[in-house]
């Protein structure tokens, strides 16, 4: 669903792309990194799949949701202490059906790591692994169905505006938006480091880099899951103007970001923009919203 926001004095149209909406279980970008993983899981007959996040995380939680749905075993690396007592985002988990694998930091900064893969494999056997967030390339090109949702694959939009966590999202989108549209990634923690890098590796799986996308990375906010009160009163005023919830870890900094730049003069007088909404409104519950 594609809903005008508004436009602006500078003649710049807004747009934002309803992912919230999509899918019952796994709303926003997490489907879309889910199921071509979840595919891949079933081709090499995999029966488990385990998959790591935060206390609130939107991908554990649609992980678990639709593993339920599909009758397919989950297992959740957490990083978080086995007694302290769960976030809302674990205990729906649980409900469906998802056991809990708790790891302490120095445990959870492994996650990338083959050998410590290889221990979680050799404890949960004949599982299936997706990288925190279903950041790998199987995410990334299952992300490039978002662009299937627009219209002449997004000819019209002068720009495409996402958040980015891991850049997985972006780089879907970047490999098949139409020519001449650019994508701006709004990185929602401090990745000046590494972001980029990602997304490049990404897109050479991915058929190649077009060059049609970029990172800004004034929007942070200090950083991750932290929301300034600037940004916290945008996004209470956005939600009651338009009628959009949005979350506050990622869409509320894109969101602030995409009305910056217009207000800015950024965007050349009579474009088209897209923001898109990149779900996570479960995720409001660690904000007390």
């Amino acid at each position: 669903m594609i809903q005008h926001l508004y436009t602006s004095a500078q003649n710049v149209a807004v747009d934002v792309l309803r992912l919230d909406l999509h899918h019952e279980l796994a709303s926003g970008n997490k489907w879309f990194k889910l199921l071509p993983n979840l595919n891949a899981a079933r081709r090499q007959g995999k029966t488990r799949v385990i998959s790591f996040g935060g206390a609130y995380s939107n991908h554990l939680h649609a992980l678990a949701a639709v593993g339920r749905a599909e009758g397919i075993e989950t297992i959740a690396c957490v990083r978080a202490d086995a007694d302290a007592e769960l976030s809302p985002t674990l205990l729906d988990a649980v409900g469906w059906g998802m056991a809990l694998h708790f790891l302490s930091r120095s445990e959870y900064r492994r996650r990338h790591d083959a050998e410590f893969i290889a221990e979680l494999a050799a404890e949960y056997p004949n599982s299936y692994v997706i990288p925190e967030g279903g950041a790998n390339v199987l995410g990334a090109g299952g992300c490039g169905a978002i662009v299937d949702l627009l219209p002449d694959s997004g000819r019209d939009y002068t720009a495409v505006v996402l958040a980015c966590g891991t850049g997985t999202s972006l780089a879907g989108v970047a490999s098949k938006i139409a020519a001449g549209v650019s994508v701006i990634g709004i990185p929602v923690l401090k990745a000046e480091k590494f972001m980029a890098e990602d997304i490049c590796g990404l897109l050479a799986e991915l058929g190649g880099d077009r060059n049609n996308w970029c990172l800004d990375h004034r929007f942070h906010g200090g950083a991750y899951a932290r929301l300034p009160s600037h940004m916290a009163e945008y996004m209470q005023l956005f939600e009651q103007r338009y009628g959009v919830l949005l979350d506050p870890v990622y869409t509320a900094k894109a969101s602030y970001a995409l009305q910056y730049m217009v207000d800015n003069r950024e965007f050349d007088e009579g474009g088209k923009v897209l923001l898109i909404h990149t779900g996570g409104l479960q995720g409001r519950r660690g904000f007390g919203l």
